[in-house]
């Protein structure tokens, strides 16, 4: 009952009811990139019904030449934009604001006051270009996963304008590893704990406990918090890692392993995992261990704005009201070349987009990007890594990353090309997913 009041909550209060699709849509696009990594292409036309792309040709298309007396045609007119697939951003927490909130939030907020930031930031995400996240949730808070479950399925039931929403629920973890609040006893006892596990055995039953609460793709912490006192280097033992990845894969889910450490990255490299998250304190075995199947997704603009570069500056930053000793933790991983950038400069493509948006500011998803280039990425190459990547590692590919025939009707544009000025992302001007127009000028 609940949840159901819960579901009806996020529908009726939705911030906007979006621009209905017309029958046939027809784009006209000034540029088209529309499989990145590939060459753009002028003057294209994008043939688009019932929420999916149906044609891509050369010139711009008449819309009189689809029309009859059944069908009604609608021409959105980008020929003076740069048109590419909608981005995905593979690391949010919908629920959360950055900030000293975040430690006290889950004894003050309901279901309702989650469900409701969550809807608020997810607007705000799909209104800067992304229109696929990977929410990976929140631990030890009493009906998260209801207001994020909730507004995944308002957004994919259209009573809710936000991005496709692939929630992993709660974060699986071991005992004293879980990276929850600290609070009294006899708080901490009423806080969710289901998906706590110690032995292999408890780790399979937590993960089937996350399928059937309705987890899209399973995550667990590999390694302690870097807001831990002593973060530990491995926070699960081999076999419960294995167990966790062999036990989501029989049930269809994907698996990210969200930790910092180069002990335990490695642990879940060797368990099987197919994303490893995060990953700040790499070493130098960590790239060569993820080979050609493994992804790496990390952020770098999260960082930049957490903490100052030097110790003049060390509370000059978005985390500021943190313990030295934490912040410079930060202020060293900021000082040491980003997982993202080095990977990418030791030869590793299987790079995927993820701000942690939720932990960092909302409504600047896209300032990696930059990040990216500055440190020696090609602006092709960090456009990939939020579309076409992000896509092949969640597998999406069939039908997202790319605009293409058969795929869903996912567009973002810019006025001018981010393969020129990569900072064209953090403008982006016009938004579509699944073939409906969410902003246009």
């Amino acid at each position: 009952m609940k949840k159901t009041l819960l579901y009806t909550l996020v529908m009726v209060l939705a911030w906007m009811q979006p621009l209905c699709a017309a029958e046939i849509t027809v784009v006209h696009a000034g540029w088209l990139l529309a499989v990145p990594g590939e060459p753009p292409a002028a003057r294209q036309s994008i043939v688009i019904q019932d929420g999916r792309i149906t044609q891509v040709v050369s010139g711009f298309l008449d819309p009189a030449q689809l029309s009859n007396d059944d069908t009604e045609v609608r021409l959105i007119d980008l020929s003076n934009e740069f048109v590419l697939p909608g981005l995905f951003d593979a690391h949010v927490h919908l629920a959360s604001s950055p900030g000293p909130g975040m430690m006290t939030g889950p004894v003050t907020e309901s279901e309702a006051d989650m469900a409701l930031v969550a809807a608020a930031h997810a607007r705000q995400t799909l209104q800067v270009g992304f229109t696929t996240v990977v929410d990976l949730g929140a631990v030890g808070v009493p009906g998260h996963e209801n207001a994020i479950f909730g507004v995944r399925d308002a957004v994919k039931m259209g009573g809710l304008a936000g991005p496709r929403v692939i929630a992993a629920g709660t974060p699986i973890s071991a005992t004293s590893q879980s990276r929850a609040p600290r609070f009294r006893s006899e708080v901490q006892h009423v806080m969710d704990s289901r998906a706590v596990c110690n032995g292999a055995d408890d780790c399979r039953r937590a993960v089937r406990h996350q399928v059937k609460r309705g987890s899209d793709i399973i995550a667990f912490f590999n390694t302690g918090s870097l807001l831990s006192e002593n973060p530990v280097d491995q926070a699960m033992s081999d076999a419960e890692m294995r167990a966790i990845v062999d036990t989501a894969h029989s049930l269809g889910r994907k698996v990210i392993a969200d930790g910092h450490h180069a002990v335990g990255i490695a642990a879940a490299i060797r368990a099987g995992a197919d994303v490893i998250d995060s990953a700040h304190l790499y070493d130098d075995n960590t790239f060569r261990l993820l080979g050609d199947d493994v992804f790496l997704q990390s952020h770098i603009y999260g960082v930049v704005q957490a903490v100052g570069e030097d110790f003049e500056s060390l509370h000059n930053g978005l985390w500021g009201w943190l313990p030295d000793s934490i912040l410079l933790r930060f202020q060293a991983i900021r000082k040491r070349p980003f997982a993202m950038t080095e990977a990418y400069r030791r030869g590793v493509r299987n790079l995927v987009y993820a701000s942690d948006a939720g932990v960092y500011p909302w409504g600047e998803n896209a300032g990696d990007f930059v990040e990216f280039v500055e440190r020696g990425m090609s602006e092709a190459d960090a456009i990939r890594t939020a579309t076409v990547n992000a896509a092949r590692m969640l597998g999406l590919d069939h039908e997202l990353g790319s605009i293409e025939p058969g795929m869903k009707a996912d567009l973002i544009a810019t006025s001018t090309s981010p393969l020129d000025d990569i900072s064209e992302l953090t403008r982006v001007q016009f938004v579509m997913r699944d073939g409906i127009v969410f902003k246009t000028k």
